[in-house]
């Protein structure tokens, strides 16, 4: 169990660690909520309309189907998917992200940072479950048998996750001009 993102960057949030609107630490931005049809589960756009008009010729034809099938239990038509979404740009996102990257660098372990600076740039960094982020992280589970106390092993686990999903996100930046994220909450 455990909360995913995926997009342009694949990865999973470190379980009581790191929050979904992680991003918003790294970068200047607000996530756009994300919900769904009932019933149908296509993408809803509740701004500009108040049912599934790719799926339903009205309104009514979609509560019919929704009361029939789907434990209408009130008038809302639609649901939250329980994910947010990112879109990142290199113009507006980049030299924010470099800056804080810099700054959350200073509060990690210099051997962490050493196999950081150890990972071949390529398009597995993208893709965290590829095992490209294992040997920094091997380190932390080293932790627990150091001289830091469980707070700051807690504290480093915190930054470490955040550089890991900024790492991705300068990595698809500079490559891509664009990165875009929705993550699991």
């Amino acid at each position: 169990m455990g909360r995913f993102y995926d997009g342009d960057i694949q990865g999973k949030f470190w379980f009581g660690i790191q929050d979904s609107d992680d991003i918003e630490k790294l970068v200047t931005i607000t996530g756009q909520e994300y919900y769904s049809w009932k019933c149908c589960h296509c993408s809803a756009e509740i701004e500009t309309s108040d049912f599934c008009n790719d799926c339903y010729e009205s309104k009514e034809e979609h509560i019919k189907t929704v009361k029939e099938e789907c434990n209408y239990e009130d008038e809302c038509l639609y649901f939250e998917d329980n994910c947010i979404g990112y879109s990142l740009d290199k113009e507006t996102h980049y030299q924010e992200l470099v800056n804080n990257m810099e700054t959350i660098k200073k509060e990690i372990p210099e051997e962490i940072i050493n196999e950081f600076n150890n990972i071949e740039q390529n398009d597995k960094i993208l893709d965290a479950f590829t095992k490209v982020f294992d040997k920094p992280l091997d380190i932390i589970n080293k932790l627990n048998d150091s001289v830091y106390s469980d707070i700051q092993q807690r504290q480093i686990s915190i930054f470490v996750a955040r550089y890991t999903l900024g790492y991705q996100l300068e990595y698809c930046l500079r490559t891509k001009d664009s990165c875009h994220i929705n993550c699991e909450y």
